[in-house]
């Protein structure tokens, strides 16, 4: 009755959190992907993309730690992700 919808709401910022967390790691990965692939002149401009993801990935990660996100969301949210990402 009382506090029901801010427990409800904290869920739902902890799924955008958990949803974005996510994103970034996917473009991280695709990211260093690209350096591999990179020729000299852009190898610089991917490594200095590739940093900037990995800080918002470690920024994001300490903000869901802080947040104290229940784990089970977190399970849930990964069992999710996980297989979006085998059916593509």
């Amino acid at each position: 009755m009382f506090g029901r919808k801010k427990l409800r709401q904290r869920a739902e910022v902890d799924g955008q959190l958990l949803e974005l967390i996510y994103d970034v790691h996917d473009q991280m990965l695709r990211e260093r992907k690209l350096v591999e692939s990179a020729t000299d002149g852009e190898e610089r401009r991917q490594k200095a993309r590739v940093a900037l993801q990995e800080g918002l990935y470690d920024f994001l990660h300490r903000q869901a730690k802080r947040r104290r996100i229940d784990p089970a969301q977190v399970e849930r949210f990964s069992v999710r992700h996980n297989l979006a990402q085998i059916n593509k």
